[in-house]
């Protein structure tokens, strides 16, 4: 029988210090409150404006929390941000905050800092950001402290960004990557039984770096159940993009070059639903492994049909709500943030059902 774990947030931040404060009563009592949405402001391409009914969703929220514009700019707003942008939301409603959630319809790194500069310029009092390399993004972050804005990352933070002297909700990514690498060779086992073959990594995007470290930590796995067992595994690297027609393209490509060559498709990130649509019009299901990471609705609808083995979930949801509470607690009464790890969640065909009736939850 699978196994299925979910690695445990670092315990130096408990469920209690979150909603510490007075905001875990404002939660519990908010979250049924209406909400009306507002078209975003001019210049937020993407974005989504919420106000809360602050007389209603705000009633046990401490009244310095209250009325606050909290924003939240991610590199690349596609379906995996529907639940983090539910999960903000949701807590702004708590809070009775003006919460507006935008990004680019795919990545554009221009366009992402001014969508940055923007919201600085907009002068919330929070601010949450991906930074998903090293550099590209700091500037902006520096000026938002600077005018005094309280700064949080989530989903992605890339090395360094301690030194920011900012917190980071959102999954440890290397050792995600060792979690997707051991389940890599457990369907590998399961489809083949092959002892060779190559470990396609899938990519959607150059140049972020949880994608690199999954795809380091995939690497370490593989590395290690080769020492262990006197396999010959091989990994590669193949990116794909986002747009569903030329990654198809990208994977027939590579199968056509060398069909027999392919032990596993393992992506890191939904890649695997790519993979999934090019093998059954192939009629190639079972073929090879397949997997990935995140619980997008064609990733799920994969694994409940037997065209994709599994996925390592990072609870999207967290990466929005336990953001934004850390972010109030910045705001008062005053604590630091730092790293919560959202965990790597193995879905498979034993819980599939289970998982795919609590993302729906998160689906209007």
């Amino acid at each position: 029988m699978t196994e299925h774990s979910s690695s445990e947030p670092r315990r130096g931040l408990t469920r209690r210090s979150i909603l510490g404060g007075g905001l875990g009563l404002a939660a519990a009592g908010a979250l049924a409150a209406c909400s009306s949405n507002k078209p975003a402001a001019a210049g937020t391409s993407g974005g989504t404006a919420a106000t809360s009914d602050a007389a209603g969703a705000a009633a046990g929220a401490p009244s310095a929390l209250q009325g606050k514009k909290v924003m939240f700019v991610v590199h690349d707003k596609n379906p995996f941000f529907a639940p983090v942008q539910k999960g903000f939301e949701n807590f702004g409603k708590a809070m009775g905050w003006t919460t507006q959630f935008m990004g680019p319809p795919s990545f554009d790194q221009t366009t992402v800092v001014n969508m940055m500069k923007s919201a600085v310029s907009a002068k919330p009092d929070g601010l949450i950001l991906t930074r998903i390399d090293t550099t590209s993004y700091d500037d902006v972050i520096k000026s938002a402290i600077a005018a005094g804005i309280q700064v949080i990352l989530s989903n992605v933070a890339s090395e360094g960004y301690e030194k920011l002297g900012v917190g980071f909700v959102g999954q440890d990514f290397v050792p995600a990557g060792v979690v997707a690498g051991q389940q890599v060779l457990k369907a590998i086992a399961k489809h083949t039984g092959r002892k060779d073959g190559a470990i396609i990594i899938g990519k959607i995007q150059a140049g972020n770096s949880a994608l690199e470290q999954r795809g380091q930590g995939i690497k370490q796995a593989v590395d290690d159940y080769n020492k262990a067992n006197g396999t010959t595994f091989t990994t590669e690297d193949l990116m794909v993009g986002t747009d569903e027609a030329a990654a198809v393209g990208k994977i027939g490509d590579r199968y056509t070059r060398d069909p027999n060559s392919i032990a596993c498709w393992a992506g890191t990130a939904f890649e695997c639903q790519f993979v999934s649509t090019w093998a059954k019009s192939k009629n190639l299901v079972g073929k090879f492994a397949n997997g990935g990471f995140d619980m997008t609705t064609p990733v799920l609808a994969g694994i409940t049909d037997g065209s994709i083995d599994y996925t390592i979930g990072q609870n999207p949801y967290a990466q929005g709500w336990v953001a934004s509470a850390l972010l109030a607690q910045q705001i008062y009464p005053g604590y630091p943030s730092f790293h919560y790890d959202t965990g790597a969640e193995v879905v498979d065909s034993a819980n599939v059902a289970a998982v795919t009736a609590r993302e729906a939850k998160l689906a209007s």
